[in-house]
């Protein structure tokens, strides 16, 4: 019997500084390590799960420094 897995480390977005585990993006959204055991999901599944966390760490970046650049302009 075949298992497939794939780690979660942390994900790096624009800067190191900004590490976030994936687990932990999973979790703000309810999704637990046992929710994806269950699914029973394929690498290819859970390798898209890994790129859309990655996808949603640099958007996240970049609104954060959106933000300050906006909140700079109010402050001038």
């Amino acid at each position: 019997m075949n298992k497939t897995s794939i780690h979660m480390g942390n994900c790096l977005g624009n800067e190191i500084k900004n590490t976030t585990s994936y687990w932990d993006v999973l979790n703000h959204y309810g999704i637990s390590k046992d929710d994806l055991k269950k699914l029973d999901m394929s690498y290819e599944e859970l390798y898209e799960v890994y790129k859309n966390i990655q996808k949603h760490e640099q958007v996240r970046d970049f609104l954060k420094g959106f933000k300050e650049k906006v909140a700079s302009l109010k402050i001038k």
